[in-house]
């Protein structure tokens, strides 16, 4: 097994090298042996070479680079957590999270989960006692969408929309509901809420709100923002934190003493508007939601410790249960056990069923 591993990486690292000088021996093996051969087969052979090398470095190569560095990383808190899962958890018990995770889950934790990669755009079709037939929509809270088609006793929906409307929806009752239809018998299902999700709310938010009838979702965003500059004021004794976001709008921090006033700076605004919301940690890591009064500017400004980066939570965002488990650690919810959490990028639940 260790030296399959070492072989491995040889090969993973050395790649393009090894390509290269195969590339190289079948060439000269090819001219060693053309010495006998007609000049126009000679020619042949030397094109048929260099159009193999090329496509090989124009498109082969630019691919499997963005394939390396794209997608879910198998980071220690990840290996970490879904060895936790393996060891911890039922074999039948199911892990319900976003899709790009789904093949680590199932190869690692070896646990069954609700769709991975290959199974993204699979539907779920179940028994189902439901009087009328056809395409229903149920329309739900943050502009959510759920479609179902109820057809020969069954119900079917597509797992990717039921994941996201989970990640998105305030509604704790409906996120447990569409659970439940994936749970097996006897057996529990636990969640996983992760840091990667927040870069991958354009698409679960896009998904869960898609409508039929004009064939397109509206995205949500998460917007982090690092810290561009910190500037002491004397005159107020105060410090002014300033987080750009593009060349000319910042959201910017006023702080004096422990008083914050947290607003955002755009371009042809005459005055800075206040943000309705902010949470804020104290030195010993309590966080505490404040909101501003005479607030222009809907969503929340979630300042991390030390005021080293922000992170603007879009108004849809605010409630959703992605954000009470990830950022809020599940706090208020009472279907959703917290767990685990292994170096805060990957937070585990276990989803309580009343019956």
């Amino acid at each position: 097994m260790l030296a399959a591993f070492v072989l491995s990486v040889v090969i993973t690292v050395f790649w393009d090298f090894l390509i290269a000088l195969v590339l190289i021996i079948v060439l000269a093996i090819g001219l060693f042996a053309a010495k006998k051969l007609p000049k126009r087969e000679i020619t042949l052979i030397v094109i048929l070479f260099f159009v193999f090398a090329f496509v090989y470095y124009m498109y082969y190569t630019p691919a499997l680079f963005i394939a390396k560095n794209s997608g879910t990383v198998l980071s220690d808190n990840w290996f970490e957590g879904l060895n936790w899962i393996k060891n911890n958890t039922e074999e039948c018990d199911v892990v319900a999270t976003y899709w790009d995770p789904g093949h680590f889950i199932t190869g690692i934790a070896r646990r069954p989960v609700v769709f991975d990669g290959a199974s993204q755009g699979n539907l779920f079709t179940r028994p189902w006692n439901y009087t009328q037939e056809g395409v229903v929509v149920d329309k739900y809270d943050n502009n959510i969408n759920h479609i179902a088609l109820y057809k020969n006793g069954n119900k079917t929906t597509a797992r990717i929309q039921d994941i996201s409307t989970t990640l998105l929806t305030s509604n704790e009752t409906l996120a447990v509901e569409i659970l439940k239809e994936y749970r097996k018998p006897g057996c529990d299902v636990y969640y996983i809420a992760s840091s990667d999700l927040i870069g991958k709310s354009h698409w679960w938010t896009y998904f869960s709100t898609w409508n039929p009838v004009d064939k397109k979702g509206t995205p949500y965003n998460y917007m982090p923002i690092q810290l561009g500059s910190a500037k002491p004021d004397i005159k107020q004794n105060a410090i002014i934190y300033t987080y750009p976001f593009s060349q000319t709008d910042s959201f910017v921090i006023y702080q004096t003493n422990n008083t914050l006033v947290v607003f955002l700076q755009q371009q042809g605004t005459t005055e800075p508007l206040k943000v309705s919301k902010y949470v804020y940690f104290t030195s010993d890591g309590v966080g505490r939601v404040f909101t501003q009064n005479d607030a222009k500017v809907e969503g929340t400004v979630w300042i991390e410790p030390g005021n080293r980066a922000i992170l603007f939570i879009a108004p849809q965002l605010e409630d959703a249960m992605f954000t009470r488990m990830f950022l809020y650690n599940g706090l208020g919810l009472n279907n959703f056990e917290y767990v685990n959490s292994w170096g805060g990028e990957v937070k585990l639940f276990k989803v309580n069923f009343k019956d």
